[in-house]
């Protein structure tokens, strides 16, 4: 493992570890996902900026808010992260507030949506980005009916913000899928999430699906077994990296194994599929050569924040859901 990518995994374990006392009866993940924030700013986290961008929060939201709940650690950080903590959290709640209209049940991927837009330094084009994104989700629909829902948000989110025209995105986003959807027969959604991914790169859709089954096949030599759960989407970020892919998945095991041995991210808190994931999250970032990157329409660093904040979000949701459920069932 590379000395880069140990740096960021010590920040990373760092800032989750800052968070984690700081914030101790939050979520194991969002507690991971809010030290992202700081780490792709190499920075350490500031619990107290947190604290105070949280107060904040909750005055200007109440408890019922979708701003706030499993969001509430991630957005106060992201406010923190910003120049004006106010302004980030008016900019993010106006955007929220036009992609909801139309709307009567609120959403966290909608709210991730307006993150990924003020991130971007976009606020200024959000109606036209939305105007986008409801035409891709349309066109996704009408694909594929039982395959695009509120979890897509985000990613279309981030085909909007590329320069393909929509049309083209759906063309290339269908033909992707066409190509890739019998390699993972079992897990049609997520493949469909993968293609997403593949699409806001660059490039010919029939070269990216021969890397995704290429890095697939090393996964399996390797005898790793990646997740093709909501994890299977991330292994899109590795298919630009100028390597090998049997050295890759080395790489990205090897990254793994080293976040195994830090306190909470261990199998007390997280799945061996989640660690692999934000193992190829970090080994992504820090690998992808300049050429890559300027190849790539959306950068490395946007779609490993949103594809790692998404995975927790719905890990999070799923956990609820199941408590939920538990608890009527016990009743």
């Amino acid at each position: 493992m590379q000395t880069e990518v140990m740096e960021k995994c010590d920040l990373l374990v760092q800032n989750r570890n800052l968070i984690y006392r700081g914030f101790m009866l939050e979520d194991s993940l969002m507690q991971v996902i809010a030290a992202t924030a700081f780490v792709d700013r190499d920075e350490t986290t500031e619990v107290k900026a947190i604290k105070e961008c949280r107060k904040l929060l909750r005055k200007k939201h109440s408890a019922f808010s979708y701003l706030r709940g499993n969001n509430e650690l991630f957005i106060s950080s992201k406010m923190a992260l910003s120049d004006d903590p106010e302004k980030y959290l008016n900019n993010v709640t106006e955007i929220y507030e036009k992609l909801q209209r139309g709307k009567f049940i609120g959403s966290i991927f909608r709210v991730l949506s307006a993150v990924i837009i003020c991130d971007a330094g976009k606020a200024d084009e959000a109606d036209a980005i939305i105007e986008k994104t409801e035409d891709l989700m349309e066109g996704m629909k009408s694909a594929h009916p039982f395959l695009t829902n509120d979890e897509d948000t985000c990613m279309a989110v981030l085909l909007a913000m590329t320069d393909k025209k929509t049309k083209d995105i759906l063309k290339e986003l269908e033909s992707t899928y066409l190509e890739i959807k019998n390699d993972f027969m079992l897990y049609k959604n997520s493949a469909y999430s993968l293609c997403q991914v593949l699409t806001t790169f660059d490039g010919a859709y029939k070269k990216k699906c021969d890397r995704i089954r290429k890095l697939s096949d090393a996964f399996n030599e390797a005898g790793i077994k990646y997740g093709k759960e909501y994890e299977l989407a991330s292994i899109g970020l590795l298919v630009n990296i100028p390597m090998e892919p049997k050295d890759i998945v080395a790489e990205v095991v090897g990254t793994a194994e080293y976040l195994r041995t830090k306190p909470g991210f261990n199998f007390w808190y997280m799945t061996k599929q989640t660690r692999l994931m934000f193992a190829a999250l970090i080994f992504s970032a820090v690998h992808l050569d300049d050429k890559a990157k300027a190849e790539a329409t959306v950068t490395a660093g946007t779609l490993t924040r949103v594809i790692a904040q998404q995975v927790a979000m719905l890990v999070v949701v799923a956990t609820s859901s199941a408590v939920a459920i538990s608890a009527s069932t016990n009743n």
